[in-house]
């Protein structure tokens, strides 16, 4: 994401560990803070396609997980 969106994606570790295992995914407006999208991806997921080195289609990690 350009630094000039006025959106912040942010993917890491479960903060509060409620979800162990899993990446959290979060989209959210930089200026309000106001969340649009929170998800929980499995962690073994995110390396499995980190390391095909091909080009995720948008949504695949989470169309993968439902």
């Amino acid at each position: 994401m350009p630094a000039s969106a006025s959106v912040t994606l942010e993917a890491g570790l479960d903060p509060n560990g409620d979800h162990p295992g899993q990446v959290l995914i979060k989209l959210s407006d930089k200026v309000t803070k106001q969340i649009f999208f929170q998800y929980y991806v499995p962690a073994e997921q995110v390396v499995r396609s980190a390391d095909s080195g091909e080009a995720l289609n948008p949504g695949s990690l989470m169309r993968s997980k439902a």
